[in-house]
Parts: C-alpha cells; structure tokens; sequence
C-alpha cells in the first residue's frame, strides 16, 4: 500500500497501481504509520500490523483474516471518500 501523509482525511483508493492510503499526520516521528494501522483498523474491523517500509511510502502490511475478506472490504471502503 502507498502511503500519501498530509491529507486532509484519511481514505483508501485503489488504482490501476494497487491501494493508496492518504493520512493527515506527517510523515514524522512515524506518525503518519501509526495513522494508517489506525485508520485501516478501525475502517476494516481487523488487525492491521505493518510488516516492512517503516521509512518508505510503499508499506507492506499484515490484515487479519483471508485475502478474500480483506479485498472485499477494502473493495467496499475504498470509494476515495473521507472517512474521518
């Protein structure tokens, strides 16, 4: 997932490129990591941990339940709309 810090809402997207996350918190201090396990806990009702790219726009990351589940919910969410 792309990681886009300075938002003016958190939302997801998803693009021809794969799953884009935009935060408001700065990329600072891990601030910005710490809004998206957040923001995509609460949105998706799972267990979200990051697994690489701590200092790097592109994060890898570990959602609790199947590929499946998760797709289809970030599918539902994903609309680009601010959900904060």
């Amino acid at each position: 997932m792309r990681v886009v810090p300075n938002a003016k809402a958190f939302r997801i997207e998803q693009s021809e490129a794969g799953w884009k996350a935009y935060v408001k918190e700065k990329a600072e201090d891990n601030k910005a990591n710490l809004a998206l396990l957040k923001g995509l806990k609460k949105l998706l009702k799972r267990e979200v941990r990051l697994v690489s790219g701590a200092k790097a726009r592109n994060k890898v990351l570990e959602i609790d339940g199947t590929e499946e589940e998760v797709l289809g919910a970030l599918r539902k969410e994903g609309t680009g709309k601010g959900t904060q």
